[in-house]
Order: C-alpha cells, then structure tokens, then sequence
C-alpha cells in the first residue's frame, strides 16, 4: 500500500514529465505562436513553410513575405489548409498564390505545402487586400 505522500510524489513526477515534453514539442516555434489563437497560428506555421518552399526556386529566392489568407480566407479541413486567395511578395511586386498546407497531427509544424504561382498583383489593388510595398 502506498502512502498518500508517494502517490502525491508519483503525480507529480509524471505531471512534470509531461510537461517538459510538451515543451520540448514546442521548442521549435517560437514563444508567441503558443499565444495565438489556433486557426491564426496554423495560417502562420503555412506563411512560414510556404516562404521557405517557394524561395526555392530560383526565380523567387529572394521572397521576403507569403500571406496565405490575403485575398480570401482559405479553408480549414482538419490538418489541411488550402486557399487560391494567398498572395507572396519578391522584388517589391506581389503575386498570387494557390495553395495546399498539411499540418503535423499536433497542429504545431507544416508537413508539406504545395502551390501554384498566378499573376502579378497590380499595385492600385495593394491597399484593398492589405498588402504593402
């Protein structure tokens, strides 16, 4: 039989445990995103996976922003978030973006994100989507 003390003791541990993995898990985004709201989070986890994405190629290596939720809202279906209203900025000019982000089951990092480039967004359209130079 255990005393109250040990079983008090064994809870504990276990609870730190959990804990410090928990944090671990989120060790890798930083402080903030755990702030936020989680449909804003997962649109910022998709920014960032989608910028490092798309700069890889050559004609985009010097992108500097994605805004996945510019033009229109994207849908949420689970894990995935996906959109054709997403917009990216190199050079100082803005283009359309269509795309597909998966999310780690925990919701806390991008397993993939597919996209589609579209048109230049013209400047006299910049202020009614938020978008700046």
């Amino acid at each position: 039989m255990t005393t109250p003390m040990v079983r008090f003791t064994l809870a504990t541990s276990a609870f730190l445990l959990c804990l410090g993995s928990a944090q671990a898990a989120n060790s890798r985004l930083p402080a903030g995103f755990m702030k936020m709201e989680p449909k804003t989070r997962s649109l910022q986890i998709c920014n960032y996976k989608g910028s490092r994405e798309i700069a890889k190629e050559k004609e985009y290596s010097r992108l500097d922003r994605v805004v996945v939720d510019a033009m229109s809202s994207p849908t949420f279906d689970r894990n995935v978030i996906s959109g054709d209203g997403g917009a990216f900025r190199v050079r100082g000019q803005w283009h359309r973006l269509q795309f597909k982000c998966v999310l780690a089951d925990d919701n806390l990092s991008a397993t993939s994100f597919t996209y589609q480039v579209g048109d230049i967004i013209p400047e006299d359209e910049w202020e009614r989507y938020g978008l700046w130079r």
